[in-house]
């Protein structure tokens, strides 16, 4: 094992302190790809075929699906409505839990429209609630994007977007390093200890703006034992390196009225 490990690690999105929280749902990646599972993507054909109308909740952490009992960040509430014979709509609102509290409050809106023999969506209009009354809306429809910021009297500001990395890429490049540290001491520890390896490890890492912490959540395989001294570990090094890189002013995302807002980065560790 310790001479065949090939360790794979990609960015998908993208005083230092954090918080760390275990995922204890346990669940397949091919099966509930956490992106698809936040979108509602895993039961839209289901519901494509029926045309049935619809209404169900879920609860997420860092946008990793859990039970309504354990700890939760966010409340999305998925609203499925057949339009017509050819169409159906699916819709979603967001709501965050406010801090120290159990009110939630309005962060993001869906809606995305089918026809019935095609999977993917012929029009996606996305809405984010920001503060000061600014509300990002970008739609997509005919292979064009329309991004709008907008103001809480209704007026359009500008049609780059609210926030700073609607209108730049974040800027992955300064992740490398950081990525390169994690790869090293994965490898080294693995080439160093016992256990069983799971297939991969998804990371969710926030950056929160109040508390100027970083916060980590993992996702392990459905069947991947956690507890075991290989999953302590695991833990443990990728805390250590999270905890040894700096928290900067571009980890954030900053509208245009310079308010910061959290950001999160999601990578995907595969071995095999």
């Amino acid at each position: 094992m310790r001479g065949l490990l090939n360790i794979v690690l990609a960015v998908v999105l993208a005083t230092t302190t954090m918080t760390v929280y275990g995922q204890k749902k346990k669940r397949n990646v091919k099966q509930y790809n956490s992106a698809e599972v936040y979108r509602g993507n895993d039961v839209i054909q289901d519901l494509l075929k029926s045309g049935r109308d619809t209404v169900f909740t879920r609860h997420y952490l860092s946008s990793f699906l859990v039970d309504s009992t354990c700890l939760w960040k966010e409340e999305v509430k998925y609203t499925g409505e057949k339009l017509d014979d050819n169409k159906y709509k699916m819709s979603a609102r967001s709501r965050l839990k406010e801090k120290n509290s159990d009110e939630l409050k309005l962060n993001t809106e869906s809606e995305k429209v089918y026809h019935k023999n095609k999977s993917d969506a012929v029009y996606v209009l996305n809405k984010r609630y920001l503060v000061d009354g600014l509300v990002e809306e970008i739609v997509h429809q005919n292979k064009q994007y329309v991004v709008k910021c907008i103001d809480k009297e209704g007026n359009v500001l500008n049609e780059t977007g609210c926030l700073r990395y609607s209108q730049t890429p974040f800027p992955v490049e300064k992740t490398e390093k950081f990525q390169r540290n994690l790869q090293k001491t994965i490898t080294n520890l693995v080439s160093k200890s016992k256990g069983r390896l799971p297939r991969y490890i998804i990371l969710a890492i926030e950056a929160d703006y109040e508390s100027q912490r970083w916060n980590l959540a993992l996702d392990f395989p459905k069947e991947y034992k956690l507890g075991s001294d290989m999953h302590t570990s695991l833990v443990a090094a990728i805390a250590h390196v999270l905890n040894n890189e700096k928290l900067e002013e571009y980890h954030f995302d900053k509208d245009i009225n310079g308010n910061y807002y959290n950001r999160t980065m999601f990578i995907p560790l595969s071995f095999r």
